[in-house]
């Protein structure tokens, strides 16, 4: 195959898996501890028994938020092509391999490193179940890369904790094939990856042939910047002029955030 653009930083967002993934193929003793989905206020929503709250199914984002037009000029762009309004009805373009090809197509790409559900899995607040939660994401990724590998790097998601569960998926996911790499949650209080904590899941990853990828997080945007960033929106939807000094303010508001976003990662 001619590759002409590969975007190197897609995702597979846990929103837009299966419902009914995890509770369906997690271990008898882990099947209550899963992610499943129940009808809420704002439409189907990925929960878990414990209290987590992942996202709406079909949701915008990794955390499946809801997309309110105006806000973000990439979602807006998404949902001009209908991928909110199909993910309402049950169709999942982002993981429907045949439907994710034909969104590729229409982006100009030949290829992506697919990320995982790091994101969600940082929500649970239950690490055994997090685990159990990987491996089946796992699996299902590399089912889904299988159908067209020559378009789809998938990465497996890795958890950092216990680094024992860490050492074993590698290992697991490095002999199952078909996943592209490894993506090794990440976390504010994670220990430095300098620390000889760490040596003995790196000799592993060393002989496994794939390759390490960190996907770096950042801070939450503070409230009152989250006010001014989101102000102009806010205030059409709600009828109020916003001005120009409105749309300066926000501008520097997220200019500001965005700059300094990934800081924070840099001690770790």
């Amino acid at each position: 195959m001619r590759y002409e653009m590969i975007s190197a930083d897609c995702h597979v967002d846990l929103c837009w898996l299966p419902p009914d993934l995890f509770t369906a193929n997690a271990s008898p003793e882990m099947r209550d501890r899963m992610p499943y989905v129940v009808d809420a206020p704002k439409g189907k929503t990925w929960v878990t028994k414990k209290g987590a709250s992942l996202g709406l199914a079909g949701g915008m984002g990794s955390g499946g938020r809801e997309y309110v037009p105006g806000r973000i000029h990439r979602a807006d762009r998404m949902a001009e092509k209908g991928i909110y309004e199909d993910g309402r009805k049950g169709i999942r373009r982002l993981t429907d391999p045949e439907l994710r090809i034909k969104d590729q197509d229409l982006d100009g790409v030949q290829g992506e490193v697919l990320y995982g559900i790091l994101g969600a899995t940082g929500r649970m607040n239950d690490p055994d179940a997090t685990v159990e939660m990987m491996r089946i994401y796992n699996e299902w990724l590399a089912d889904f890369c299988s159908t067209h590998p020559e378009r789809f790097a998938g990465l497996a998601s890795i958890p950092n904790n216990p680094i024992d569960a860490a050492i074993a998926e590698v290992e697991r996911v490095a002999k199952r094939g078909t996943v592209r790499g490894l993506d090794i949650a990440n976390s504010p209080d994670l220990k430095p990856l300098w620390d000889p904590y760490w040596n003995p899941l790196w000799e592993v990853i060393d002989t496994c042939g794939l390759p390490l990828h960190f996907h770096t997080i950042g801070s939450r945007l503070p409230e009152p910047l989250q006010k001014l960033v989101f102000m102009g929106s806010d205030l059409s939807r709600a009828g109020a002029e916003v001005t120009d000094e409105d749309k300066r303010l926000a501008r520097m508001a997220f200019a500001t955030h965005i700059t300094g976003f990934q800081i924070n990662m840099a001690r770790s």
